[in-house]
């Protein structure tokens, strides 16, 4: 296909007319969507108060996406690109900060996650760390050491009882909150992204977000920079841990300070969307630390590739792997349902409306009829249809069951606060 000579002059225009910032009333729409568009003419002629005519832009499509992004060194390019544009968004709508997990250069570049604003790893990377650090450990820090421009807000000891959803992409060029290059560049930044579940988690629920990147440093060293990223957001360092008899009475260093903030995590509620690679990698850390399994409340594996037979000396875990507190979203059966299910251009799938047909018994939501094999790899565990046969778009299909599954077991966690608060205040 002839490629356009102006196929790199490509903006992220949103066809919603609803407003996500942080002091705008919530709504939502969940068919707008912030869609790629190809820019006719010099990039010159377009401002924020005059946006692009009609007439100039162009949607870029499944059908279409060749015709101005060609497959190759320039597909990677593109999709860096809008990989970045839409990590800023999601940062900016849903006030999230990157986080620097692991700076050792000799293992590669900086993993980062994206994190909510109050997280206590930014202090490490705060302008103001210093007076926060005194003000969180008890001591004398005056108002005017404050600064207003402070990444995280005074009340910093919310972390340490608000849910926590950590979310994990699967492995290849996708990186941190990405689900899909394809998806993102063809379908909009809501259907390719987790974009969706960082929305909900921060808007609707007023959780915590911990988004890691596992291809930081290459799909081949995924697992490494997936336990470090985790082992970093949720754990404190042994050496912080294994001192406590001989240093407890001594004062705390920085980093000790920190790291004692981390672990506030562990009192919190964790729940976990891990898709594809990124479930593999979560089984294979919890079997080797699974220091976290409690503070663990639920669990959505999405077209994940773990296995619970690695588990058969933890009978904990494995047991664990096929509760209630753990659902399977697969995406359908490709040769059962290809013939009649379609994608729109938005990434919704267009049903055919035959009861019989796969399209309606394998609709989002629907539970699955597993057999040995799945349940030899995967046990017991509750295993829903995503709702499309595009792996890539388990998660945004699935979206419904997945928060369904999560609000199920928030309800529950609340539930039992409740009671256990009434029978120590009687």
């Amino acid at each position: 296909t002839k490629l356009s000579p102006k196929a790199s002059c490509a903006s992220f225009l949103s066809l919603s007319d609803e407003s996500y910032g942080s002091g705008q009333r919530y709504q939502c729409c969940h068919d707008c969507a912030t869609r790629l568009f190809y820019i006719g003419g010099s990039s010159a002629e377009t401002t924020e108060e005059s946006p692009p005519s009609d007439a100039s832009t162009i949607m870029i499509t499944l059908s279409n996406r060749k015709q101005f992004i060609a497959d190759g060194p320039h597909y990677d390019l593109i999709a860096n690109i809008a990989q970045e544009t839409a990590q800023s968004i999601m940062c900016s709508e849903f006030n999230l900060e990157w986080v620097t997990v692991c700076s050792d250069r000799n293992l590669g570049p900086d993993v980062r996650a994206m994190v909510d604003a109050d997280h206590p790893l930014l202090l490490e990377e705060g302008e103001n760390k210093a007076a926060l650090q005194e003000l969180l450990l008890g001591g004398g820090a005056t108002t005017e050491e404050k600064k207003e421009d402070s990444v995280i807000p005074s009340d910093v000891s919310m972390n340490k009882t608000k849910a926590t959803l950590l979310i994990a992409t699967g492995r290849g060029k996708v990186r941190a909150g990405i689900f899909s290059r394809q998806h993102l560049l063809t379908a909009g930044i809501e259907i390719g992204t987790a974009w969706h579940f960082i929305r909900e988690a921060r808007l609707r629920r007023g959780w915590g977000i911990a988004v890691i990147d596992p291809n930081a440093r290459g799909e081949g060293v995924g697992f490494d920079t997936f336990k470090r990223s985790f082992s970093r957001l949720f754990v404190a360092d042994d050496d912080a841990s294994n001192n406590v008899s001989d240093e407890s009475t001594k004062p705390m260093s920085r980093q000790q300070s920190v790291n004692s903030l981390s672990t506030s995590a562990q009192s919190s509620s964790i729940y976990i969307l891990a898709h594809s690679a990124g479930g593999g990698q979560l089984v294979r850390h919890l079997r080797e630390d699974s220091t976290l399994l409690p503070s663990i409340k639920a669990i959505a594996f999405t077209d994940s590739s773990h296995n619970v037979q690695w588990c058969k000396s933890q009978p904990t875990l494995m047991e664990f792997l096929q509760q209630k507190n753990c659902v399977y979203v697969r995406s359908n059966d490709v040769r059962s349902s290809q013939s009649c299910v379609k994608v729109s251009s938005r990434g919704k799938d267009i049903q055919c409306g035959d009861e019989r047909c796969s399209c309606i018994t394998q609709a989002s939501g629907k539970l699955v009829n597993t057999d040995t094999f799945w349940e030899h790899r995967f046990g017991k565990i509750k295993t829903l249809w995503a709702g499309s046969p595009d792996h890539s778009l388990a998660n945004y299909a699935g979206r419904d069951a997945i928060w369904g599954h999560f609000d199920e077991h928030a309800k529950e966690e609340a539930t039992d606060e409740d009671a256990r608060w009434v029978t120590g205040h009687k």
